[in-house]
Formats: C-alpha cells, sequence, structure tokens
C-alpha cells in the first residue's frame, strides 16, 4: 500500500503584517489535504527544505525552538499514525487520518470565550466573589472589544501593547494598568486550564510612556463646535440629540446631577432691557449646595432649551447609562471619549480665557463656595455677568 506524502507547507493569504499559516499537507491517492497548525511566520523565516523556521525568525514573540520542536512533534506523530495504519492493512484515507491526528489533542479556543468560561465556573462555584467576577469579565470583554477575538496563541507582548496604547488614547491610563494586571492573572488561568507553561510572558514589560497635554478635562474650542454642529443636525428627541443637547448645558456650567433637576417654574427666568433678552438658570449646585447662575444666550434658548410636558428641562437618566452615551458620541465626534464634567472645566476654561470676565464671574456661574462671593440674586450683578457672558459668546457660536 502506497503511503501518503506528509510536509508543512505555507499558505494562504498574507495578513496586514505579512504573516502566512503554516499547515500540514497530506497528499494520498491524488488528493491533497490540509491541517492547520497554530503558527504564522514570515515567507522569508520559513525554510521548506528542512521543514523548519529559520533562526531568529520573527513570530510574534514565540521562539524559533519552540516552534521547530512542535513542528518536529507534528510530523512524528503523523507520520506513526500512518504507519500504524498501513501496518493494520487500513487505507490512510486523510479523513481517518485527521480524526486520529486530533483524538488526544487539546482544542485551544479563542482566549476570550475560555477566559470567561472559566470565571463563570469559578463565580458558580464560589471560588471568586462576585465583584471580582465582574471586574474580570469587564477586563476581557474590554480586550476583545479593542483587539478583537484572538487564540491563545496569539497573544503576544506587541499585542497587549497594542490594546495599552489604544486604551491611554482615549484618556483611560489608570483603567488601562487594571486591565492588564487582570488580564495577567486570567491569561495565567487559561494556561493552567489547558496545562501549558508560559514560555513567552506577553504581560511582562509593557509600561509606555504618558505625555499628557493637560492635567485638567479640557475641551477645546473646536471640539466644542463640533458638539454644536452635531447637535443641529441630529434628529430632534433623538438618544444622539439628546445626549448632545445635555452636554452642551454642562457646557454652560451645571454638573450632570443639576441637569436632572432643572425645571421652567423653579430655575428659568428671562427678562428685557431695550431690545436684549436675558435668561438665565438660577440654582443651588445639587453637589455642593452653591448658588450658580447659568447664562443663556439667545441661540443657546433655540437649541437647547425645550421643556418636556411635566416641565423639566430633561428626562430622569441614571448617570452611569449617560456617560456610556456621552462616550460613544464624543468617540465618534472627536475621537475621544470624554465624561460630563469636561463641560463645566469648558466654561471655567472659556471665562478665563476671554479677558472681559474675571474669577469672580466663574465662581458666580459655576457656583463655587467662597466667603467673596456677594449676593448674585440681586439684578445688578446677574445683569452685568450675562451683558459679560453674552459679549463673550458672541464669537464662540459663530464658530
Amino acid at each position: 500500500m502506497r503511503p501518503p506524502v506528509i510536509s508543512i507547507v505555507l499558505r494562504g493569504y498574507q495578513d496586514r503584517f505579512g504573516f502566512q499559516k503554516l499547515f500540514l499537507r497530506y497528499a494520498w491517492r491524488y488528493q491533497t489535504n490540509y491541517l492547520v497548525l497554530p503558527w504564522k511566520v514570515l515567507p522569508k523565516d520559513w525554510d521548506p527544505a528542512s521543514q523548519s523556521v529559520k533562526p531568529r525568525a520573527t513570530l510574534g514573540g514565540e521562539t524559533a525552538m519552540v516552534v521547530n520542536n512542535h513542528l518536529r512533534t507534528t510530523l512524528t506523530k503523523a507520520y506513526s499514525i500512518v504507519a500504524d495504519m498501513i501496518a493494520r492493512d487500513i487505507p490512510p484515507a486523510f479523513d481517518l487520518f485527521s480524526q486520529k491526528m486530533r483524538a488526544d489533542k487539546k482544542v485551544v479556543s479563542l482566549f476570550g470565550e475560555t477566559a470567561l468560561q472559566i470565571l463563570k465556573e469559578e463565580h458558580a462555584a464560589n471560588e471568586i466573589s462576585p465583584k471580582t467576577y465582574i471586574t474580570y469579565k469587564s477586563a476581557v470583554n474590554k480586550f476583545q472589544g479593542v483587539m478583537g477575538p484572538l487564540r491563545l496563541q496569539d497573544i503576544s507582548r506587541e499585542k497587549v501593547l497594542e490594546f495599552k496604547r489604544k486604551m491611554v488614547a482615549t484618556g483611560k491610563e489608570n483603567l488601562a494598568n487594571q486591565y492588564v494586571r487582570y488580564l495577567k492573572i486570567i491569561y495565567g488561568r487559561v494556561l493552567k486550564h489547558f496545562e501549558l507553561d508560559d514560555q513567552r510572558k506577553p504581560f511582562d514589560r509593557v509600561e509606555i510612556k504618558v505625555v499628557k497635554i493637560s492635567e485638567k478635562k479640557s475641551l477645546t474650542l473646536e471640539e466644542y463646535a463640533a458638539f454644536r454642529n452635531a447637535l443641529a443636525q441630529a434628529d430632534p428627541g433623538s438618544q444622539t440629540h439628546e445626549t448632545l443637547r445635555r452636554f452642551l448645558i454642562m457646557c454652560r456650567g451645571l454638573r450632570f446631577s443639576d441637569t436632572q433637576r432643572i425645571k421652567k417654574d423653579t430655575h428659568y427666568f428671562e427678562f428685557q432691557e431695550d431690545d436684549t433678552w436675558y435668561r438665565y438658570f438660577a440654582t443651588n449646585a445639587q453637589k455642593t449646595g452653591s448658588k450658580e447662575i447659568v447664562p443663556i444666550s439667545n441661540t443657546d434658548a433655540t437649541m437647547l432649551l425645550h421643556w418636556r410636558l411635566d416641565g423639566y428641562l430633561f428626562p430622569q437618566v441614571k448617570y452611569m447609562t449617560y456617560s456610556k452615551w456621552l462616550r460613544k458620541v464624543s468617540l465618534d465626534l472627536i475621537g475621544r471619549e470624554i465624561t460630563t464634567h469636561y463641560g463645566r472645566h469648558f466654561t471655567g476654561d472659556f471665562i478665563l480665557n476671554n479677558g472681559d470676565m474675571g474669577i469672580e464671574d466663574v465662581k458666580k456661574i459655576l457656583g463655587v463656595k467662597s466667603d467673596r462671593i456677594a449676593e448674585i440674586y440681586a439684578q445688578k450683578d446677574i445683569k452685568e455677568v450675562l451683558r459679560k457672558f453674552y459679549r463673550a459668546v458672541e464669537g464662540l457660536e459663530g464658530k
């Protein structure tokens, strides 16, 4: 009985980095079939004559020695199976051969799927607390969301660094460090599950230098203009429209908690002097109890003041839910995720950098506690602050 021809070949499409997959080629009776192997190499690093990877090959964190040992073991196993089949006078058809090759093989599934299954089993057995389960699960889900589905053998130091850089780029340096620590622990549990050794150590030496543009949560005028333009184009009443409208109100000095309770007949005031209408909110900041006034320009009144039937400016929304909406909208519009407090920082920065307004105006608009704050509900004080704010905002709304 004529034996099949077995070899290891490089085939298929190259990925974006130029890597191709290795396959076990099985040719018998004019039919050729392939079994995929868990390795990818650059064509220049593969030696088809010796059926091995060249020394110092680029292998995504693995060494040529480890890969070549695995390839030799695979070939030895293939030859042994074929020899046994021929000795038993069994035709070495590919279907039967592939079954025997995989009979005692550990199937390493996607890293994320395996990790989540292990965490689920540990949680069900009370081996980890509910809080730990949720925390580790969040880290795995974030890793999958950023990097996509990866096999265990695809987890490399370069992949971990790429994940960390992408998170840091969105302003989440601390969360990135936490997730990497959690992922290292989970990665070890996955290796233990499959009885594998951590030879590549992909989570070691993944520190990156972060250059902070500002210590504050800053929003540029161009980014603010992008939010205003997006609001004008969004469908009225849609989730995107309401998310942007609430954030732009916060760019006038309100905290998120304050937006939950703004009511027309309680907090909104307007009066006219000559041809000018003056509009503002007057409220006590829910977080500090400080008095604050929120100037509303004519353009603001048209774009932002859509009162509900119950008299409130916005519906009740949980902070975590709104934060999720805002992060998504900001990532789409300006390429980074922001939080609700960026609005108050923007208000303070804009007022102080304008030149016509000073620190006392910031205190009155933002409701910052201070012994020097005068009685702001005096008509004269409110009118003067509003006048200066309207002059300042004229150029801003034209962007």
